[in-house]
């Protein structure tokens, strides 16, 4: 058997198998079987009649249909060396099964590894209609934690760690061990600026390890303040990351002598600290925590204030003491509160872009061309050839598969923190798009195969296109980035939701109206000609390799989003206030 599959050695590879041997006696990383196909992902299954080794899209593009369908597979046992040479193996990837490009029913194929680790997290998030668990929601900072995640930021902002260890150089174990006594001693310093005395005192401290409660501390806060505010932190939190994984290579583990990575502070640790766990099941906790829908009437908002505000009064006076003061109830209650917000934000542009479909579109043959979603492979850079009835059903499969993913967030979330942090080692590769920390990611891999399970299940038809999620390959390297698309979905449909929506309103100007009376003979054409060319160009494989699997679908959203600047109605976006897709870079 060779070192990196779990199958017997084909002839066609008895070379490969010597190298590996020879390798594997000088204590070299083994090579990587290398998909027959595109020849540039890494193999994940070997078919076995075909005897050649696929990675799971071309697998499943190569036998959708015909003789092959009947193929059977294998799928192939990683083995991911850790930074300091250890190797670390994972389970076997999910299970594959044929995928059509077009109306066959899929089963989910997930492309990374399974683990042990991190069922529980994963059957919640499989399973909550919701998405909110108490012990996933992180808690708000502290004015203290708000003064030490500015001295986190700053060190970030000036640390070139990332900039020096990955690279293609030997001595990596001594450049993370040099980079992070240097981060570390940027934190003790900036410190000083923020508070003189509490940094002169661990300044004075001849062993950095003599701080760990300190570093522990202001590392989580990090952590927390990010998956709590997705839209910030966005060129350092990948250096934190990378920073925290390295210290658990045994070289850095060694030199640091400390464990700088702490749990994340959540609703449940502190209300359990506090001796208070009543509190989450009181009828007054969820009257003080419910959003208020902000196109209510007026009236109507300030009558759900009052009842909110009497509710918070009442959790006070019922749950205050000394172990407990009134500042920790109001920041558990506030950061509740912020959770259903965030989700209600990240979901809302979602779900009325799936009303938008509904409303405007029929899902069985339209009536007229301007209700037609059909798209063929060629026109307006479509990768794919659907008639309206599979389009219809893509872009709400694909839709729903959104909602549930932002809804879903905070499992995301954890089950990424312990891919990055806990998880199996990574190698560097270049991805296409530079040097990339490539890791599997076994438990956001579980969360995302039950999230597609319940989507199929509950959207009406076949699955259209493939149901494969990359992670842990070049398209999608590692969990960090894998949890950054789908924070960004809110940002693709939002500006389209708020455009859709402030069309009748700028209508009331006669200059405006005029205009669209003109070029887009009315508000109501208007709108059909946005939601038509969105819902057909912005899911039609665009942007990559003939994209219908989970990830394309999003690329492909993407693509469409770049070319807005060259369609006939982008004044149109502007004159409702457009700025961009992509947010500000410059807001932390």
């Amino acid at each position: 058997r060779l070192p990196f599959l779990n199958c017997e050695r084909p002839d066609h590879i008895l070379v490969m198998a010597a190298a590996a041997g020879a390798r594997a006696a000088m204590g070299a990383e083994p090579p990587v079987a290398m998909c027959v196909e595109c020849e540039d992902q890494e193999a994940a299954v070997r078919c076995e009649q075909c005897d050649e080794f696929y990675c799971r899209p071309c697998y499943q593009m190569q036998h959708r249909k015909g003789k092959r369908r009947q193929h059977q597979s294998t799928s192939l046992f990683e083995v991911m060396p850790k930074p300091t040479g250890e190797v670390i193996g994972a389970a076997a990837d999910a299970e594959s099964a044929p995928s059509a490009a077009g109306d066959d029913t899929a089963t989910p194929a997930v492309q990374g590894n399974g683990d042990s680790k991190g069922e529980e997290v994963v059957a919640k998030g499989a399973s909550a209609a919701r998405g909110e668990v108490f012990d996933l929601i992180p808690i708000r900072l502290s004015q203290r934690e708000r003064d030490l995640f500015s001295v986190l930021e700053g060190t970030l902002q000036v640390s070139e760690y990332t900039d020096v260890v990955d690279t293609y150089r030997w001595g990596k174990e001594d450049r993370m061990c040099a980079e992070f006594d240097e981060v570390l001693r940027e934190l003790v310093g900036l410190l000083c600026c923020n508070d003189f005395k509490e940094g002169s005192r661990k300044a004075a401290i001849e062993h950095m390890d003599e701080n760990e409660e300190f570093f522990r501390r202001i590392f989580e806060v990090g952590r927390r303040y990010k998956i709590m505010n997705p839209e910030k932190m966005r060129s350092t939190y990948g250096k934190l990351m990378w920073m925290l994984q390295d210290t658990s290579c045994s070289t850095v583990s060694r030199h640091i002598r400390m464990n700088v990575v702490a749990p994340i502070k959540t609703v449940v640790s502190v209300v359990r600290d506090g001796g208070v766990e009543a509190m989450l099941d009181d009828p007054d906790f969820t009257t003080a925590t419910n959003e208020i829908p902000a196109d209510l009437p007026r009236a109507e908002i300030d009558a759900l204030r009052k009842k909110k505000d009497a509710a918070m009064q009442r959790l006070l006076e019922k749950y205050q003491r000394k172990e407990f003061p009134a500042s920790e109830v109001e920041r558990v209650v506030f950061s509740v509160a912020d959770s259903r917000t965030y989700q209600a934000i990240a979901c809302g542009p979602i779900k009325a872009m799936i009303e938008n479909l509904k409303k405007y579109f029929p899902s069985a043959s339209p009536s007229t061309v301007h209700e037609s979603l059909e798209i063929g492979y060629g026109p307006g850079g479509s990768k794919l050839m659907h008639n309206h009835p599979t389009q219809y059903r893509f872009v709400l499969q694909t839709l729903t598969l959104w909602h549930k993913m932002c809804s879903r967030m905070f499992y995301l979330w954890s089950a990424a923190d312990q891919d990055l942090l806990d998880g199996p080692g990574y190698r560097l590769a270049n991805t296409g798009q530079g040097l990339n920390r490539v890791q599997s990611c076994p438990h956001v891999s579980r969360v995302v195969s039950g999230i597609l399970r319940e989507v199929q299940s509950e959207v009406a038809g076949s699955w259209v296109g493939l149901s494969v999620v990359h992670l842990g390959d070049r398209d999608v390297p590692n969990a960090l980035v894998f949890i950054d698309k789908y924070t960004q979905v809110p940002r693709i449909l939002a500006p389209i939701v708020q455009t859709i929506s402030r069309l009748e309103s700028l209508a009331e100007d006669p200059a405006i109206n005029a205009y669209f009376e003109d070029a887009f003979k009315g508000v109501d054409n208007l709108r059909q000609i946005i939601l038509r060319d969105f819902f057909r160009h912005g899911f039609d494989g665009s942007g990559d390799d003939g994209g219908s699997c989970i990830d394309g679908r999003l690329t492909s959203a993407w693509n469409w989003c770049s070319k807005l600047e060259k369609k006939s109605y982008y004044r149109v976006f502007l004159l409702a206030g457009f700025t961009g897709f992509d947010g500000d870079w410059r807001a932390g």
